[in-house]
């Protein structure tokens, strides 16, 4: 820690050195002619997470040299603080043109000018919710700073600096306006480049300057952070860094902050090399088209290794047979499951491509009035569909690449050293593409592998998923496929789906085993074209995304499960042989699940409010309580405030007890996306984090229909009493509904069996 210290500082000492060495830079805008200004420095301290203050003179420009989207920046000097003994004269007339050079960035406004309203003007925003922009930049970037020392930990063999930021409010100045302040960062690098911006939180990594050092960086923030962070928008001169942008697994950092869908966008673009070898981070796979599409792999490049296809050599040529089998001989296949997947995310499907549907409308008027027999029969058969023709072909690499990543859905991911470009010995494997590698990184320790835990697995599932989902919605039209015509790369769908799966992401596994069961997904309507039906891979699939974790990190939603369990449920009624006990167990699940969907749905919108009310707890609110302050939480409901005390019962037994607020916390739903009381703006629903609304975890069957069809199963059993009150349960649903013959027949039926 001492020798990184010492880095650092002569870091930023030869920055300095250099700086006062030269002819200031700003010395044509004669900055020191104008008025000085006294400012209230705020500064954040990311250990104690408060903000402290101080009062400093600036001299600033009023007219802005620079702007973004929404900041505008300003030229600023800034002398050290006063001492105590020179007086205001003295210190506002000495040395400001030595003084440092600082970048003040405002948050701006548009106002309308004149009486007529005809003109507009810029002016600085001075709202609260300007000012709430401001912190959060700054907390930002200390966070930025946070990863970086980490960073610095491994000793790679550039280090790199964050600047320090911090606010500065004009207490003299109308509404008293907030501005982030940092160094002027001048000059070029080593390798006499200037200021570069080296990637963005959307996915751009610049590839003429190709650093390294900034690249792994932001992919050992992810890491690093079980998934929960990745630092992008690294810009600035050499290794200082500056105005940086952090995604979050829960959207926690503003605007800027794109969530796993920016992730997905910077290991779509992120090359691997000795230095993230050298530095324990994993291998991001990448399909073979995303491979091709990067410049510095070799086509013969595969995610797979030699090894695992050795030995699934007979699968391979059985599945794909059956692919081959599917091109023939599709459109001779009359009956499969199906389901209404009318998708379009962002007009960028053609709509000549999607499946042919059933009005919904002309759906819920057909469903009407019907027997529970007759509703069954009827999901039955808007479930069958004539399958179209693919409009590609595919080649037998193609075809092998599928089958792969179908068989590696099924199975659980593993980091081994194969994950890590590492021989069995721990040995560095050396890239073919760096030939040059060694004389690069020679001086740099090998740093231990950074396994992934639960928590970076689920984060890592969450990001093939959007990748998937991108590569669904057409997003990467610039890569080069051999097969698709339209551009749309089916393949590498599949190959995301495929590893999101071997990952536990619900979501992929419910994609990808609706379309193994011919239902189709949202994430793309091409994915039939390509991916056989096989319903006991369907089943494996969905069993795994109905047993997926419940509790803990990686706490996975109800609805998706929820889902999962009615389309295995639609199997299993095709199946011959299927037991009452079995369908039975199923029902009894997806109907608990579908209870914990409605209150998780109920506690989001609980969350959501309180968040939009500044995030400070109210009486009602749910709660986590340091049981007897003893260390551990339980969850509970606030009953009473008094000043800085909080009274909490508990759910598991009903008691009671009064807690200070530190010992107090949010119970954060795990559908929630923000869930810190200072965000800068609401957290994003989850069908905007993906871009589109996730229609696979719609249930195919209705609560009352499944209710009808347990009670039936229990009568049979002979749970006599059971059946009734879910007869009952069923024929109410059924009359809010407006079925009203299966209300009747339903209501008669618990009435028989309560007799």
């Amino acid at each position: 820690m001492a020798t990184e210290k010492l880095t650092l500082e002569k870091l930023i000492q030869k920055a300095a050195s250099k700086l006062v060495a030269e002819e200031d830079v700003w010395s044509k805008y004669n900055i020191p002619s104008i008025p000085a200004e006294l400012v209230v420095r705020h500064l954040y301290n990311p250990v104690t997470e408060k903000w402290e203050t101080d009062e400093t003179i600036v001299k600033i420009e009023k007219e802005t040299f620079a702007h973004g989207a929404m900041r505008h920046c300003f030229r600023m000097k800034k002398m050290a603080t006063p001492p105590a003994s020179s007086s205001n004269h003295r210190f506002h007339r000495h040395g400001w043109s030595r003084a440092s050079n600082y970048v003040a960035k405002a948050y701006m406004i548009h106002k309308d000018v004149g009486d007529d309203g005809g003109g507009e003007s810029v002016q600085v925003d001075c709202s609260n919710l300007a000012k709430e922009a401001v912190q959060n930049d700054i907390i930002l970037q200390y966070e930025a700073m946070h990863w970086a020392h980490k960073f610095n930990d491994l000793h790679p063999p550039r280090t790199i600096v964050f600047l320090r930021a911090y606010a500065i409010e004009f207490p003299n100045r109308p509404e008293q306006p907030w501005m982030a302040v940092e160094r002027f960062i001048a000059g070029t690098d080593d390798y006499g480049a200037g200021f570069v911006k080296h990637n963005t939180n959307s996915g751009f990594v610049d590839r003429e300057e190709r650093r390294k050092t900034p690249q792994v960086f932001s992919a050992f923030s992810f890491y690093a952070s079980h998934g929960t962070r990745l630092v992008a928008d690294i810009q600035g001169v050499g290794d200082l860094y500056t105005d940086p942008q952090v995604l979050s697994s829960d959207y926690r950092f503003g605007d800027g902050d794109l969530g796993h869908r920016g992730m997905a966008l910077f290991f779509h673009s992120f090359r691997h090399c000795s230095l993230s070898d050298l530095l324990g981070i994993p291998t991001f796979p990448l399909s073979k088209n995303e491979l091709k599409h990067q410049a510095k792999y070799r086509d013969e490049d595969l995610t797979v290794s030699d090894d695992e296809y050795e030995d699934n050599e007979d699968r391979i040529e059985k599945e794909r047979a059956s692919l081959l089998r599917m091109d023939m001989n599709r459109l001779r296949r009359s009956k499969m499951l199906s389901g209404p997947i009318g998708m379009s995310i962002g007009g960028s499907v053609n709509s000549s491509s999607l499946l042919p549907v059933v009005p919904e409308s002309q759906d819920t008027a057909r469903r009407s009035n019907l027997t529970h027999q007759q509703m069954r029969s009827t999901v039955r058969s808007s479930m069958i569909k004539q399958s179209a023709k693919p409009k590609f072909s595919r080649t037998k690499s193609d075809v092998d690449e599928v089958s792969i990543s179908l068989m590696m859905a099924l199975k659980d991911a593993v980091f081994d050293h194969r994950a890590f470009h590492r021989k069995a010995s721990g040995e560095i494997r050396e890239r073919r593409s760096e030939s040059d590698a060694k004389d690069h990184t020679a001086h740099v320790r090998v740093a231990p592998p950074m396994v992934p835990n639960d928590e970076t697995k689920a984060n890592l599932g969450k990001v093939h998923f959007h990748l998937a989902c991108l590569h669904g919605a057409d997003r990467f039209l610039d890569m080069e496929t051999e097969s698709d015509d339209d551009g749309c790369d089916v393949n590498s769908i599949v190959f995301h789906l495929a590893h999101a799966c071997s990952l536990r992401n619900t979501a992929a596994c419910l994609a990808l085993g609706r379309v193994r069961a011919g239902l189709g997904s949202c994430v793309s309507p091409k994915l039939d074209m390509v991916v056989p039906i096989d319903f006991d891979s369907a089943k494996d699939l969905l069993l795994r995304c109905i047993e997926s974790a419940q509790e803990g990190p990686t706490t996975s939603p109800a609805k998706t499960r929820a889902a999962a369990g009615c389309v295995m449920l639609q199997i299993l009624h095709e199946e011959e042989g299927t037991t009452d006990v079995t369908l039975q167990n199923l029902l009894e699940d997806v109907l608990e699940l579908i209870r914990q969907t409605e209150k998780e749905e109920q506690e989001l919108k609980a969350h959501n409010e309180r968040l939009k009310r500044g995030g400070a707890l109210h009486v009602g609110d749910r709660v986590e309580g340091n049981y007897c302050m003893e260390g551990t939480f339980y969850p509970g409901v606030v009953t009473a405030i008094e000043g800085d005390n909080f009274t909490v019962t508990y759910d598991d037994d009903g008691s009671s007890e009064t807690l200070p607020a530190d010992s107090v916390r949010p119970l954060i739903p795990p559908t929630a996306t923000a869930t810190k009381s200072n965000v800068f703006g609401e957290g994003m629903s989850e069908s905007e984090a993906l871009g589109f609304k996730n229609e696979d975890e719609d249930c195919l069957v209705e609560v009352y229909t499944l209710q009808a069809e347990l009670a039936e199963i229990k009568a049979k059993l002979g749970f006599n009493e059971e059946a009734s009150s879910l007869f009952e349960q069923a024929a109410d649903g059924a009359m809010n509904a407006g079925k009203m013959k299966a209300a009747s027949d339903w209501s008669m039926k618990a009435s028989e069996l309560a007799a």
